[in-house]
C-alpha cells in the first residue's frame, strides 16, 4: 500500500474521533442542563447541536464522496497515469474450418451486455462488453463511449507487427498524490479496458 493513503487513514480516524466526539459532547451538555443546573434545553442549546451534526454530516460525506464516488477522468494527467499494453492473438477455427480471432458467447451474454473470449499465448481470456471492444481494421480507429487519445501512431505500426490482430489493454492508475491518499486511492488501478483488434468483422465468431 502506498504510504499517501496514509492521509486517508488518518482523516478517517480525525473524522471518526470527532463524530464520537460530538455525539459526547451533545449527551454532557443536555445532561448538565438539565440535571446539575435544572434548566431547560433552550435554542441556543439546539442550535449547538444542529451546527455540530452539520459539521460531521459535511465531514463524513466528504470522505466518502473522495473515497467512493469520485469518477475516474482519463484525461486529469494530475492524478491519472495511463499505460498500454499489447499482445497478440492467436487464431482458433470452428468445426467448419473457419478462423476466427475473437468469439462472441451469446448463452453467457446478456440483453445489454456481450461476453468476448480471445487467446493469449494458448491461453483463453473472456472479458465483458462493459470493459471492452471489437475493433474492425477495415475501419478508422474509434473507441465509443470511452474519452481518451490513443497512440493512433503506435496502433498502425502494431496493425502491421501483427497482422491486425491483437489486444491493446489499457491500465489507468491513481498517482500517488495527496488527493488520492484522502481517497485511499494512491497508486491504485482505476480502471482496466480491452480493445480487441481484428483484421475485419469476418474474424469474429458468434456462438448461439
Amino acid at each position: 500500500m502506498s504510504s499517501w493513503n496514509f492521509v486517508g487513514i488518518i482523516a478517517w480516524i480525525i473524522v471518526i474521533a470527532l463524530l464520537i466526539f460530538v455525539v459526547f459532547n451533545i449527551r454532557n451538555r443536555h445532561l448538565k442542563i438539565l440535571v446539575q443546573q435544572k434548566k431547560k434545553i433552550t435554542g441556543v442549546t439546539i442550535l449547538t447541536d444542529l451546527l455540530e451534526i452539520v459539521v460531521v454530516i459535511l465531514a463524513v460525506s466528504g470522505m466518502l464522496y473522495t473515497s467512493l464516488f469520485t469518477k475516474v477522468d482519463l484525461n486529469d494527467k494530475d492524478n491519472i497515469v495511463v499505460s498500454y499494453k499489447y499482445n497478440p492473438m492467436i487464431v482458433q477455427t470452428t468445426n467448419d474450418g473457419q478462423g476466427y480471432y475473437v468469439k462472441i458467447n451469446k448463452q453467457e451474454s446478456s440483453s445489454s451486455t456481450d461476453v468476448y473470449q480471445y487467446w493469449l499465448n494458448n491461453s483463453k481470456y473472456t472479458v465483458s462488453s462493459q470493459n471492452a471492444t471489437v475493433s474492425d481494421a477495415t475501419l478508422p480507429f474509434t473507441v465509443s463511449g470511452l474519452r481518451l487519445n490513443w497512440p493512433v501512431k503506435k496502433i498502425k505500426k502494431l496493425d502491421s507487427k501483427y497482422q491486425d490482430a491483437y489486444v491493446i489493454t489499457m491500465q489507468a492508475k491513481y498517482k500517488n498524490n495527496f488527493r488520492n491518499g484522502l481517497g485511499l486511492k494512491a497508486n491504485r488501478f482505476a480502471m482496466e479496458y480491452r480493445v480487441l483488434r481484428v483484421p475485419a468483422s469476418s474474424f469474429i465468431n458468434v456462438e448461439k
